[in-house]
């Protein structure tokens, strides 16, 4: 029996991964607020969008068309499970019509992604060899997606 050895590949240290992408996403961004455009849209005024509460049907009919095993967030719920349970889809509607109407009331774990780095090509040493991706939870997925589809 021929064994077959698996090495990986040396990654760089957690603490330069995060100061690398820090130093790319951690500060804020400055706007030169004198464009013409920006002070253009700040003078308009946007009405109410005319939002309509989302019905069980856009859950039912996003989770039919939604990949089953697709990786999860940090919820750890596959879309398999939420299209399993039909009797939990009036808990998820009520529960994005409040996101919806009171945003400031979106629960953290919504919004909170597991991040990996992926290697794209190159030295596995160095940072900038790699690409982010963030899983997001298949609820916060769900919303939306279903979000997206809808027509104003």
């Amino acid at each position: 029996m021929k064994v077959i050895e698996v090495r990986e590949p040396p990654t760089p240290p957690m603490a330069e991964v995060e100061f690398y992408w820090k130093s790319l996403w951690g500060d804020k961004a400055q706007h030169n607020g004198r464009v013409e455009q920006i002070r253009r849209e700040e003078r308009r005024k946007i009405g109410n969008m005319g939002w309509v509460p989302i019905q069980i049907i856009a859950i039912t009919s996003f989770l039919s068309k939604a990949h089953n095993w697709k990786s999860p967030g940090s919820d750890q719920i596959k879309n398999y499970w939420l299209e399993a349970f039909p009797t939990a889809h009036s808990h998820i509607t009520k529960n994005f019509s409040v996101v919806m109407d009171e945003p400031h009331k979106v629960p953290d774990w919504l919004t909170t992604g597991v991040a990996y780095l992926l290697p794209k090509s190159g030295d596995s040493k160095e940072i900038r060899n790699y690409q982010p991706i963030t899983c997001l939870t298949t609820v916060y997925k769900a919303l939306t997606g279903i979000i997206a589809r809808r027509r104003f």
